[in-house]
């Protein structure tokens, strides 16, 4: 067996460990979990596309934190819609409690991989919502918590499900009132029920710039889904009309407990998609 020298040991030593370093490095860049790519969600063919912005009480969206992030008070969130800004500059005992939404996206098919799902009937469109609430991660980027991720279509929560992805099965009903013409929604999400009767109101104004928002939401087995959401629509127009919410879950205390709800604006045309990753 051959003796190193104390030069060649210390050149041994040093090839080493940057052969250790790169393949750490290597292995570190592959395997963890940031970098998993998972399932990319598509929305074809948006006809409607509408949020609910309101306030919850903290206590309250504390129970949904996940790890490594904290809530976001309203009165630091530079993006808060104009409608809460207002009430908790006349309301400050609101500045505390954190900004969350509710969208509802109605489009002609939802497409998972390989996979389209849709329906003949053009009264039945696919329906792909979401209930978030304002957070940021450590180090300081704004990365929304979603609470509830919910479809209408039985089969695509079922491939959801498969891929880890914790979805919930809705169900809306949408119809015309006869005596104003307005639009009629009834949805149902878990114990939640909400009802919409409005309408589109003034212009039609052109989207030029995509809707994009990063979150976070726990799948199946403690996994935590990294979703970057960029919705595309072609236009938008005003809403207005009364949101009716009835039931006793988490859900609809928190939208009971707003001392506001605002909806709006009706986004269509264009699509969307969510990318996972982890």
């Amino acid at each position: 067996m051959r003796v190193l020298r104390s030069g060649e040991r210390s050149r041994l030593i040093v090839t080493l460990a940057a052969v250790s370093v790169c393949a750490v490095g290597s292995i570190s860049a592959q395997d963890r979990p940031e970098s998993r790519q998972g399932a990319l969600w598509t929305l074809e063919g948006l006809k409607v596309g509408q949020c609910v912005r309101f306030l919850i009480d903290p206590a309250a969206a504390g129970k949904q934190l996940r790890p490594g992030t904290r809530l976001l008070r309203a009165d630091q969130d530079t993006s808060l819609h104009q409608a809460l800004s207002t009430v908790i500059q006349s309301q400050p005992e609101f500045s505390a409690w954190t900004p969350s939404s509710l969208c509802l996206y109605y489009a002609d098919a939802i497409r998972v991989g390989g996979r389209r799902f849709s329906s003949k009937d053009p009264r039945r469109r696919q329906m792909l919502g979401m209930w978030a609430i304002a957070a940021i991660e450590q180090g300081g980027g704004r990365r929304d918590i979603v609470v509830v991720l919910f479809a209408t279509n039985e089969e695509f929560v079922h491939s959801a499900d498969m891929a880890k992805i914790k979805a919930t099965e809705a169900r809306s009903r949408a119809s015309i009132v006869a005596a104003t013409g307005n639009d009629l929604y009834d949805v149902r999400i878990g114990k939640t029920r909400l009802v919409w009767n409005g309408r589109a109101a003034g212009d039609s104004t052109r989207v030029d710039r995509p809707i994009q928002e990063p979150w976070l939401t726990r799948g199946a087995s403690g996994t935590l889904w990294r979703v970057q959401t960029t919705i595309k629509p072609a236009w938008s127009r005003s809403l207005v009309g009364v949101l009716t919410v009835e039931g006793k879950d988490d859900l609809a205390k928190a939208l009971k407990g707003s001392p506001t709800r605002f909806v709006g604006p009706l986004y269509f045309g264009g699509g969307g998609e969510l990318r996972f990753s982890r």
